[in-house]
């Protein structure tokens, strides 16, 4: 992410490194335990971390960050987003395809029931098939010359008519499920753009406002209070008027995925909370160790997630296949993802090194 035009921003770096590690324990936790996520409210202290920190510190935090290097990157005709958006929507259905659809095509010659749809897991509309769809509105927003500002009013406006959108009752998984790259469509549909578009553009919005000021410093201090007073008293007042918090994270019949703007007024202070403080207190290690791990891992974020996803797709067909059944142990579950988060950097580090003396050779 560039400040000015040759450095990163190591916070937004930063923020993206944790935002990787709370997607993977949240992808275990719901590949390998045996937590009835969807049919209940999360009840202990470890499924609402997991939920927790793999909601709003997850998704949320790529889309916001994706956002503002939108502001930041030098391919910023609208062309340019546009064509960026189709690579990534092919990208995403590629993905679906190698993590989803072969291996319950194996499963399915092996005579094992999955559960799960073939259509609807080769359309499944993941982050990717979202980040391309977020691209793609931004770059016919902006061909329309429609500020920041603008570009957030049409995405409350849009996530306000997406969520009445969810009522609606599409028969066919493959119409519902195509269907559910703009709104809500079905059970194969995770982030669909009418109820996401809101977290890119605000993060449009930060940017400009980051590449105006003179002093990060300052900047960040004022974002960290504000963001915290709106946090406290906004989640003060939902409670005093009956409100469950857990609705705003818990997987649960959909909660999380099914947002609405009282979640988003609820997750962008987080977000914002959780940049300021990867600045303020994180800042020192930029130039350390620590910190080039978190930049190599936030640069290489697109590689990181498909990666996971290859191991966690294929990975579950041996652990069904060896006769391990799911787990209820937070410490296996925990021990797995940070496995997994190793496995799937050290994959990405041998191919970028593979890359790199091909490109010399």
């Amino acid at each position: 992410m560039a400040d000015g035009s040759t450095k990163r921003l190591f916070e937004i770096d930063a923020v993206k490194f944790f935002a990787i590690i709370f997607m993977i324990c949240e992808h275990v936790y719901e590949r390998f335990s045996a937590f009835d996520y969807s049919g209940t409210m999360p009840n202990t202290f470890y499924r609402n971390l997991i939920e927790f920190t793999g909601g709003p510190l997850a998704a949320p935090v790529f889309m916001f960050c994706m956002g503002l290097g939108m502001v930041y990157t030098r391919h910023d005709k609208p062309s340019d987003f546009i064509r960026r958006g189709i690579k990534l929507l092919i990208t995403g259905y590629l993905l679906n395809f190698f993590r989803q659809t072969i291996p319950m095509l194996i499963a399915s010659a092996l005579g094992i029931e999955t559960g799960f749809s073939l259509i609807g897991g080769l359309l499944n509309v993941d982050i990717l098939p979202f980040a391309g769809m977020a691209f793609i509105a931004a770059g016919l927003m902006k061909r329309l010359r429609l500020s920041s500002y603008q570009m957030l009013i049409l995405a409350v406006t849009l996530q306000a008519g997406g969520i009445w959108a969810a009522k609606l009752n599409i028969s066919s998984v493959a119409a519902a499920t195509l269907v559910g790259l703009l709104i809500p469509g079905g059970d194969h549909v995770a982030f669909p753009l009418t109820l996401w578009l809101v977290y890119p553009v605000s993060g449009m919005l930060f940017g400009e406002r980051i590449k105006c000021i003179s002093s990060r410093n300052d900047l960040y201090k004022k974002i960290l209070l504000s963001s915290a007073i709106f946090f406290a008293a906004y989640s003060a007042t939902l409670l005093f008027f009956g409100y469950d918090l857990r609705i705003f994270y818990a997987l649960y019949e959909g909660s999380y995925y099914n947002q609405t703007l009282l979640h988003t007024l609820w997750i962008l202070p987080l977000i914002l909370i959780a940049v300021s403080c990867c600045f303020l207190i994180l800042r020192v290690f930029a130039i350390k160790l620590p910190g080039k791990f978190m930049t190599y891992c936030s640069t290489n974020l697109t590689r990181i997630y498909i990666t996971q996803w290859l191991l966690i797709g294929y990975g579950l067909g041996f652990y069904i296949l060896l006769g391990f059944g799911p787990s209820a142990s937070p410490v296996k579950l925990t021990l797995g993802a940070l496995i997994l988060m190793a496995a799937a950097t050290g994959t990405v580090t041998v191919i970028n090194a593979i890359s790199g003396r091909k490109k010399r050779a």
